[in-house]
């Protein structure tokens, strides 16, 4: 081994790894961060859809029986 490669091994290692490390870490933050935005839509929208809905007989049934 040449003594110039421990020079190359190292830029690799300490700079670009560290760099594409980086970059991996923003760009699965911004997916995440869009996703759990879709997520949260999507759950507000069921939790209004269930506000909204007429409660059915089994629903109302199930109601009563929790009564004490």
């Amino acid at each position: 081994m040449d003594s110039d490669a421990g020079g190359w091994l190292w830029f690799v290692i300490d700079l670009l790894m560290v760099a594409v490390l980086a970059v991996a870490l923003i760009y699965a933050t911004v997916l995440w961060r869009r996703r759990r935005g879709r997520l949260e839509q999507i759950g507000e929208r069921a939790t209004a859809r269930l506000y909204e809905r007429e409660p059915s007989e089994n629903d109302k049934a199930e109601a009563d029986r929790a009564r004490p």
